[in-house]
């Protein structure tokens, strides 16, 4: 099934993320959370369908195990529950504050998946390419060159025999490869840097070609990103919501915070459910 948001501007996503990112990452309020990872699997099963079960299963494992780290290592909290064995206490604040961290964790995964499927490189150097032309070069170079070091690696390593079977051959022909890969890659990135002069890189300001063109719906969709955004984080910082977890749990929401909030997280569904209905109806007129 084609996605619609993929269609827009790479700006326009990237900016979506970067906003519902930002907001899942660095907030612990628990209505919030709860919003951003309900959304970010709705949107994950529309990219996905059946295909991603096997992602979320192991998703769901991180979530378990993180929950159980921060009771097993925090005993803050005024509500106690029992002992472990080793006599250290089991409170309720740290219980719902390892699980609320699980879930952010969570869907920070879910929401990288979904982004990783809909950008990919060249949207991405599309969305930064023009803003920030020298980053888009660097990371362009970064990611070229890692597979390029990897099969010199492999190169290099395949024409050295092994020292004998012991383990100490073994980390010296290791240590050996290694020396020599990664002084090929300095030479290497010399000669890149040489060439780059020769050709007259730095002695003007670079220039940037996208093929990527900015639309109206582009524009009315970055507006509607950031005043929904911008009402979030208004309401967090005029304390409107929030959760405290220690010394006990204190909550207080906004169910009108959480309807523009899931209004934002959930754009890419409701632009593809648009889309659908209006192609639906374009289809009964033929």
């Amino acid at each position: 099934m084609k996605d619609e948001f993929s269609r827009f501007h790479p700006l326009v996503n990237l900016i979506f993320y970067l906003v519902v990112l930002g907001l899942t990452m660095f907030q612990m309020q628990l209505g919030l959370v709860l919003i951003s990872i309900f959304s970010a699997l709705a949107y994950y099963f529309y990219l996905k369908g059946r295909e991603g079960v096997k992602y979320l299963l192991i998703v769901s494992f991180i979530f378990f195990v993180s929950s159980l780290i921060n009771p097993l290592f925090s005993h803050k909290g005024g509500t106690l529950l029992f002992y472990l064995f080793t006599g250290n206490p089991v409170t309720l604040e740290s219980i719902i504050y390892g699980i609320v961290s699980s879930a952010i964790i969570c869907g920070m995964l879910i929401w990288f998946s979904t982004f990783h499927e809909i950008m990919g490189l060249e949207r991405f150097f599309g969305a930064v390419g023009k803003f920030m032309p020298h980053m888009a070069l660097l990371v362009s170079m970064i990611l070229r060159f890692i597979p390029k070091y990897i099969k010199h690696y492999k190169e290099v390593s395949s024409v050295n025999g092994d020292e004998g079977e012991n383990f100490i051959g073994k980390i010296k022909r290791g240590c050996r490869v290694f020396s020599i890969t990664t002084t090929w890659a300095l030479e290497s990135s010399i000669d890149t840097a040489d060439s780059m002069k020769a050709r007259g890189f730095g002695v003007r300001r670079r220039t940037n070609y996208s093929n990527y063109k900015i639309e109206k719906r582009d524009i009315g969709v970055m507006i509607w990103i950031i005043v929904l955004s911008g009402i979030v984080l208004w309401a967090i910082h005029k304390d409107m919501i929030f959760t405290y977890y220690y010394p006990y749990i204190v909550y207080k929401g906004n169910v009108l915070v959480y309807i523009f909030y899931a209004l934002l997280c959930l754009t890419p569904v409701f632009i593809n459910i648009r889309e659908g209905l209006r192609w639906r109806r374009l289809k009964s007129k033929i």
